[in-house]
């Protein structure tokens, strides 16, 4: 039960995660197509105590993922860099993974953290709708597709 919780929340860290983190040039919705967390917002009905909560909470976890990026993507070029050397050093390459692995996991970490405080300031019927949010983040996420692996020369990506 627990394996499935973490899957459904971790579909859900992905998916506010590609929403926040979108590069300058990436595809716009239509105008009036509104947001998935927008949609969300209407459907939770919150009170305007509740919106400026939930609000604060979202603002703290970004920060908190702000922090974390930089350190990803450190990890990343340190990583392409080892393995173009003469004599790539394994250990330093598996440092680096396992510092890019710790650093995802801190990303889903906060987020279920954000997830739980969110989740407090809900009254018991909001929380059945907020519950259900990670499922639908899933839904939205298949629909849209998934980066495939494709054949590529060199050392892994691992983007």
């Amino acid at each position: 039960m627990f394996k499935t919780f973490f899957a459904i929340i971790t579909v859900a860290v992905v998916a506010l995660t590609t929403t926040f983190a979108q590069p300058a040039g990436a595809p716009q919705r239509p105008k009036d197509r509104p947001r998935m967390e927008e949609r969300l917002i209407k459907k939770l009905n919150l009170t305007d105590a509740q919106e400026l909560q939930m609000k604060k909470l979202r603002i703290e976890m970004m920060k908190k993922q702000t922090q974390i990026h930089p350190r990803i993507q450190s990890y990343r070029l340190d990583t392409k860099e080892l393995f173009l050397s003469d004599k790539p050093d394994r250990n330093a390459i598996e440092k680096n993974i396992k510092g890019i692995s710790d650093a995802q996991e801190q990303i889903k970490l906060n987020l279920l953290d954000h997830w739980f405080a969110v989740n407090a300031i809900l009254t018991p019927e909001q929380q059945k709708i907020w519950k259900k949010a990670p499922m639908e983040f899933e839904k939205q996420m298949r629909g849209r597709g998934r980066r495939m692996m494709g054949d590529h020369q060199g050392p892994p990506d691992f983007d």
